[in-house]
C-alpha cells in the first residue's frame, strides 16, 4: 500500500523499489507538489479507483461548464481544524487543507487536479494527466496546455490562477451558497455544520437562489455565479475592472442584519450590473455595436448570452473550454427572453 497519507507534509517525487506499488513510498518535498499523482494522498494502492477513506466528496449544488467533463470532487481538512468562516462570503482555510477534482471524458479519467495548502498564503496548484490506460499520470509542467485528440483541453500551468485569482482563499466551488443549494451533495453546508468544522455557521444550512417574475432568474444566476461570478466577475477576480459582477454575495442570500429579508434577483449585483447596462470594453462595443449586457426580451441582443454562446476571440470564459454549454445558455436565454418590459 502507498506510504503516501493526507495528514502528513505535502509530498514531493516517489521512489519505488522492485515490488512497484507495494513498495512505493513518497518523499516528503521542499516545494510544490508531487510529480506522481499517486504521491498525493487521494488514491490508495497505486489504484485510480480506490480513493483514500481520508477524502469526503462533495458536489456544489451549481456546477461549473467543463465541456461536458464528468467531475468528482473530494476535500480533506487537517484533523481538529475549521474553516473560517467569520465572514461567509470569504471562507479562510486552514493550513493543510486539500482539494482534488477528477475530470472524465466518457468515463476515462483524463485529469486530476489538487490544490494543498501549504502555508497561511501559499497554495500548491498542479494538473496531472492520465495515460490512456490509466496506469500513471504525471505532474503537467506544460505552460500553454494538453488538447486531447478529442478537443478536450487540460489548463497549463499558468491557466489555474487566471480562474483561481477570483476564490477569497483560491478555492472555487467550496463556498457558503453553492454548498447550500438543493442539488448539493456529500459535504454540504448542512454537513459541515454537524460535523463542526465552519468557525461561524450561518443561521441556515439550506438555501434557494432569489426569484423575479419570471419564474427563470434563480437557475440563471445561479449559472452565472458560477461560470462567471466565482472566479472572474466578481469584486476581487480579473474581471473587476469591467465593472460587470455575477457573483452571488452571502450577505444577499443570509442578510446581515437579523429579520432582514434575503435579496430578490433584481436587487442581487448580476441583476443590477447587467440588465439595460452597457459594456465597458471598448473592444466588445465596437465588435457588437448595440448590445448591453442583457437586453430584456432579446437574449441574441445580449451579451452575457452572445459571448457565452461562441467560441471564438470573444467567448466567454476566455479560456479552456471549446464546446458551447448548450444547456446552460438557454437557461439564460428563456430568462432574459421572459424578461419583457
Amino acid at each position: 500500500m502507498s506510504t503516501a497519507i493526507l495528514g502528513g507534509a505535502t509530498t514531493a517525487g516517489c521512489s519505488s523499489g522492485t515490488n512497484h506499488p507495494a513498495a512505493l513510498s513518497c518523499i516528503p518535498p521542499d516545494t510544490g507538489l508531487p510529480t506522481d499523482v499517486f504521491c498525493l494522498g487521494l488514491y490508495v494502492n497505486h489504484d485510480q479507483n480506490q480513493v483514500s477513506p481520508e477524502v469526503t466528496p462533495y458536489t456544489p449544488g451549481i456546477v461549473l461548464w467543463s465541456d461536458g467533463a464528468e467531475k468528482h470532487r473530494y476535500l480533506y481538512l487537517p484533523t481538529g481544524t475549521q474553516i473560517n468562516t467569520s465572514n461567509m462570503d470569504v471562507w479562510q482555510f486552514p493550513v493543510g487543507t486539500k482539494v482534488f477534482k477528477e475530470f472524465r471524458l466518457e468515463g476515462t479519467l483524463v485529469e486530476t487536479r489538487a490544490m494543498v495548502k501549504r502555508d497561511a498564503m501559499t497554495w500548491d496548484v498542479g494538473t496531472y494527466v492520465w495515460a490512456s490506460d490509466g496506469t500513471k499520470a504525471p505532474l503537467s509542467t506544460d505552460t500553454k496546455g494538453t488538447v486531447l485528440p478529442s478537443g478536450y483541453e487540460i489548463p497549463g500551468t499558468k491557466d489555474c490562477d487566471k480562474c483561481h485569482h477570483g476564490g477569497a482563499d483560491r478555492l472555487l466551488g467550496v463556498e457558503a451558497i453553492a454548498l447550500a443549494l438543493p442539488a448539493a451533495q456529500g459535504l454540504t453546508l448542512s454537513e459541515l455544520v454537524k460535523r463542526g468544522l465552519l468557525t461561524n455557521p450561518p443561521p441556515t444550512t439550506a438555501i434557494t437562489l432569489p426569484e423575479d417574475a419570471t419564474g427563470k432568474a434563480a437557475d440563471a444566476l445561479g449559472y452565472l455565479h458560477m461560470n462567471c461570478g466565482v472566479s472572474c466577475h466578481s469584486n476581487r477576480g480579473l474581471g473587476n475592472d469591467t465593472g460587470l459582477l455575477m457573483r452571488l454575495r452571502a450577505d444577499e442570500i443570509w442578510p446581515l442584519t437579523p429579520g432582514t429579508p434575503a435579496a430578490t434577483a433584481q436587487q442581487t449585483d448580476i441583476y443590477s450590473k447587467s440588465v439595460d447596462s452597457a459594456p465597458t470594453t471598448g473592444a466588445v462595443a465596437d465588435h457588437f455595436p448595440g448590445a448591453v449586457r442583457i437586453s430584456p426580451g432579446s437574449h441574441d441582443s445580449s451579451l452575457i448570452w452572445l459571448l457565452s454562446h461562441r467560441r471564438d476571440d470573444y467567448q466567454m470564459p476566455p479560456l479552456v473550454s471549446h464546446v458551447v454549454d448548450e444547456a446552460g445558455t438557454k437557461m439564460l436565454a428563456d430568462w432574459i427572453d421572459a424578461l419583457r418590459q
